[in-house]
């Protein structure tokens, strides 16, 4: 697959939090409403009716324009509250609902969410409902008259690991992309092929594709789940420049901070991107972070902060000519 990277070289420190939380006068309450009543009133008209599905699902049969139907879930409540009214959240944690759609390559993503959080998803009392939504957004994939169906977040390991789906197309395209993004931000920063690559979470369920893809003579991998601590942090000669990856979880950046040797290169994968506290840290040691947007494409309602512009590459297809959005943050 010959894809493309597009690189944005704005700086954009704003942690989702500041985004979202902080409303600022009468036109920023009118924009949060004019986003949350439209999905606010598909989520009234699909409740316990498929009959718009079915409709729209004829039509796709006929012209296939829909490709894939997605899971997305928010990270924090900030963002859940950025898309959807208190009591909507707390009213459907497990009922995938309509949230909009994203224009890739030709083709339509249909988009659904739910408002349960990480944290949730792990909890073995919930591999119940995990097998109902998963079954649920098979249901939307057939009604729609969609090729394939995925899941954002830790989602798709999760299934993967409790065996509710068998295999997880969206963890080998961002593995592809992250490999991709990582061989761009070489190129922008000047660095040589053989610069050595530090993966956190090269042992997960994304993080053992993406340590395949590199030269193993030069990539290291740090993840908890393998036993490894700070102690097993690799240690390069002072000034010698090094990428560190962020594959894992939010908070493994600040939970190795310390380590990070100055000017090192960052990388972040995952959802949300570093807050406004990591940013300042990595600064103050000389570091510059780039932040793996997703896959080019127009989303409705679009994503917001460090995410616009593009999808999550989870939710992407792989289309030949898809452009991996990578945007650097500071």
């Amino acid at each position: 697959m010959n894809n493309l990277i597009a690189i944005t070289d704005e700086t954009d420190v704003a942690p989702p939090q500041r985004r979202v939380t902080k409303q600022y006068g009468l036109w920023e309450a009118i924009k949060s409403h004019c986003r949350r009543i439209p999905l606010e009133i598909l989520n009234v008209i699909t409740t316990d009716h498929d009959w718009p599905f079915k409709i729209i699902g004829w039509f796709n049969k006929r012209i296939g324009l829909v490709e894939s139907v997605f899971l997305v879930y928010p990270a924090t409540e900030d963002y859940a509250l950025h898309y959807f009214y208190p009591f909507r959240i707390k009213k459907h944690p497990w009922k995938p609902g309509p949230f909009g759609f994203a224009w890739q390559n030709g083709k339509l993503i249909a988009m659904f969410a739910i408002a349960a959080t990480n944290g949730m998803y792990t909890d073995p009392a919930n591999t119940a409902n995990l097998k109902l939504i998963c079954d649920r957004m098979e249901e939307l994939r057939v009604l729609l008259g969609a090729r394939r169906k995925t899941f954002a977040g830790i989602l798709p390991g999760v299934l993967y690991f409790k065996r509710i789906i068998r295999e997880a197309p969206e963890a080998d395209l961002t593995a592809q992309a992250v490999s991709q993004a990582i061989d761009r931000v070489k190129a922008m920063e000047s660095l040589g092929r053989d610069t050595p690559v530090i993966v956190l979470g090269g042992k997960g369920f994304i993080g053992r594709r993406v340590v395949k893809m590199l030269n193993g003579a030069v990539t290291s991998s740090i993840d908890s789940a393998d036993g490894q601590t700070k102690k097993d942090w690799p240690v390069y000669p002072e000034g010698e420049k090094v990428i560190v990856v962020n594959i894992t979880l939010n908070n493994a950046i600040k939970d190795y901070i310390d380590m990070i040797q100055p000017g090192t290169v960052v990388i972040n994968e995952v959802y949300p991107e570093p807050n406004h506290e990591i940013l300042a840290k990595l600064l103050a040691k000389g570091c510059c972070c780039y932040h793996v947007v997703g896959v080019e494409a127009k989303a409705v309602p679009s994503f917001p902060s460090a995410y616009r512009g593009a999808v999550p590459c989870c939710a992407a297809w792989p289309a030949p000519d898809m452009k991996v959005c990578v945007r650097k943050l500071m």
